[in-house]
This record gives C-alpha cells, structure tokens and sequence, in this order.
C-alpha cells in the first residue's frame, strides 16, 4: 500500500469557479403568488446551481443481466441503472457525483465502480468495507475511485453501532486517507461520540443521522448530532430529507439543515439518496432539489455545499 497515502493537501481543490446554471423550474411552485421574480430564481424562473455540483449521495442498482443481486440481498431493489441516474443528474444541473454501495449489493462492487470509469474525473466512490476485506481488494477499490467507506448499523439492515468494528476498519482504511461513512439509527448517534472523538480519520454521518424531523431540532438524538459535527473532522450529509420527514412535508427538514449548516459550514455535503429505496411515502426527485434554495438560500453558501465541501472531501 505504499504511495497510497493520501496527502490532504494534495486533494484540496480550490474551486473559484462560481457560475451557476438553471435548476429547472423545480421550484416554480414555491413562488406562486409573489410578484416579480426571486433573488434565487434566473430570468426564466429556474432556480441556480452552481457549476461543478456535486451529489454526495446516489446508488445504482442494476442492469440486472450484467450486475445481478447475490441470493443474500437484503432486500430487492428496483433497477436503477447509472444511465438513468445520469438523465437525473442532467435535468438538475448536476456535474459531479458520488456513488454509494448499495446494502443489497453488499462485497460486490462491479456496478458501483463501472458508474465510475464513466465519468471517472467527476465521480467517486463510496465503498463497503468489512474488518477482513483484504489489502487487495481496498487497492482496487481506491484504483477506481473509491475515497470511502461506509458501514450500515441501521437495524432494518442488520445490527446497531459496533464500535469495535468501526475501530477496525478505520485502521485498515487510513493509509488509503478515505473517510468512514456511518449508516445509524437516530437512537445511536449519542453512543459515537467516544469514537468520533478519537478516531484520527474523517467521519461522516449519513443522511442527517436519520432523525424523526416531526419530533423538532430539541429532540436528544438531534442535540447528539450537533454535538457529534462539533468535532473539527466530522461532517454530516444533508440526504435523504425524504426519509426525516417520514410521511409530512419535506420543508420539516429545513430547519434541521440550517442548524447543521450553521453549526459546521465547512463540514456538510448534500446528495439525492436517489433511487429513494425503502420509503413509506415516495418523494419526487423536483421536490427533493425543490427543497435546496431553501437549505441554501444564496450562492456563496450553495457552492460552498455543491462544490467545495464535496471537492475537499472526495478529492474531486
């Protein structure tokens, strides 16, 4: 693994590229009934991105012909080929992105890096990693655009948090400078205070935690959170708003991102969490980036979460 040290410095990019393009009218909703036009909006009332966005959190499931599921998945999703991803990404403005490992795919990672090598310069991976996944594997994995890995303590997914395990894989994680991707349920985000504290690599927290948005910003497993990014190498993913808002409005989700926002600038990203798997209510992917204006509501704090917050931490 000699060389593979990733040296920060080296994968800090300055992006001083601050044009935005056209968001659709993903937003066109939002604004009925108020006269001319909003500040966030362009002439044609598309809300604005900034060039270079990055969605920090998507999945690929499929073509099932060429990647199929193991017989163990732990559920079965639909196809959702990169290809349709692509088309998404398009219609939205977005030039960079990162893909996940899918659970339901677990070790196997052939679909998850032929999205890569599509777009190798604007995409990265984020890997499945277990204590015994061998040094070969973890050098493929980084040849091909992995900067990550994430490991899934969600109960509907297997076990809570295992501190143990995330002790080990962030030893066998850390001469490649990746970053540890925690998947937890909301009532856990209090027990990773110990090891975010005095892990020596970068964690991020998935989708804001998973916290109950209808409980409100005072609920204990939210004060956790905001406790858990005030460690200067935590970062937190503002994804999967859909999941916060469990079956109410998404704009419940809002205040949440502002406070995270607020607490930790620098150290949050956005993503899709497309193609939305196991969900009680379905979302539209125009309200999910409907909702972006309102989570960043001027260009300076919108690049600094599409374009470089992500090119700092996946090395764009």
């Amino acid at each position: 693994m000699m060389g593979l040290q990733t040296d920060k410095r080296d994968r800090m990019i300055k992006n001083n590229n601050t044009q935005s393009r056209p968001l659709g009218k993903v937003a066109a909703s939002r604004t009925s009934g108020v006269a001319g036009v909003s500040p966030h909006q362009d002439s044609t009332g598309g809300w604005l991105l900034p060039a270079g966005a990055c969605d920090c959190h998507a999945h690929v499931y499929g073509p099932f012909d060429e990647f199929p599921l193991p017989a163990s998945a732990p559920f079965k999703p639909a196809p959702a080929s990169i290809q349709r991803l692509e088309t998404v990404w398009e219609t939205f403005g977005i030039e960079r992105g990162v893909i996940v490992q899918g659970s339901a795919y677990g070790q196997d990672h052939r679909a998850l890096l032929a999205a890569i090598r599509r777009a190798p310069m604007n995409r990265r991976g984020i890997a499945l990693v277990r204590p015994h996944t061998s040094d070969v594997v973890l050098e493929e994995l980084h040849k091909g655009g992995v900067r990550g890995a994430r490991m899934n303590f969600v109960r509907h997914l297997g076990n809570g948090f295992d501190e143990t395990c995330c002790r080990q894989v962030a030893r066998r994680i850390e001469p490649f400078g990746w970053h540890l991707e925690l998947h937890v349920d909301a009532e856990d985000l209090e027990r990773l205070r110990e090891f975010v504290q005095e892990t020596r690599i970068e964690i991020v927290i998935d989708h804001m935690g998973r916290v109950d948005a209808t409980l409100g910003i005072t609920q204990p497993p939210f004060r956790a959170l905001l406790k858990l990014i005030s460690s200067p190498h935590c970062w937190v993913k503002l994804s999967g708003a859909d999941r916060l808002a469990r079956l109410g409005a998404l704009e419940v989700v809002v205040s949440f991102a502002h406070s995270l926002i607020e607490a930790a600038p620098d150290r949050v990203v956005w993503g899709t969490d497309w193609p939305h798997v196991n969900l009680d209510k379905n979302q539209t992917d125009e309200a999910l980036f409907g909702l972006l204006p309102e989570i960043a509501s001027d260009d300076v704090s919108r690049t600094r979460l599409l374009v470089d917050n992500p090119a700092r931490l996946y090395g764009f």
